[in-house]
């Protein structure tokens, strides 16, 4: 059953925004198949297979979002992330500035999905499996 304990626990388990794979790993091995996470608020949903979800603040941080978006803006800030020279707040920051206000995270198809204020998608992103 998914826990807010175990979602904790994978959770936590991230040092930089580089992890993120091994991050999705555990995720998944905790039976998450997809989350989102809200810029604004600083919360993850989490969902699993059955449809049982649990919210959980773990390392977000609120952070205001920009009413324009950018893809440039997102893209650089996922480029950031992925060679591990910044953290996980930091990316928040970044893709608040972007005009990103939620990342859809699907665990089965491998993909994270950044939308700006109209639930459009402005990069999809496959998942590293490591």
């Amino acid at each position: 059953m998914l826990t807010q304990e175990t979602i904790m626990q994978v959770a936590t388990s991230e040092a930089n925004a580089g992890d993120f794979p091994k991050v999705v790993q555990g995720f998944k091995a905790a039976g998450v198949v997809k989350y989102d996470y809200l810029v604004e608020t600083g919360m993850y949903v989490f969902w699993d297979a059955e449809g049982a979800k649990v919210e959980a603040q773990l390392n977000g941080v609120p952070k205001s979002v920009a009413l324009a978006s950018s893809v440039v803006a997102i893209k650089d800030a996922v480029k950031q992330a992925q060679s591990g020279s910044i953290d996980f707040e930091q990316f928040c920051e970044l893709a608040g500035t972007a005009g990103v206000p939620v990342w859809h995270s699907d665990l089965v198809e491998m993909m994270v999905t950044y939308e700006d204020k109209e639930g459009k998608a402005l990069l999809q992103e496959p998942i590293p499996s490591k």
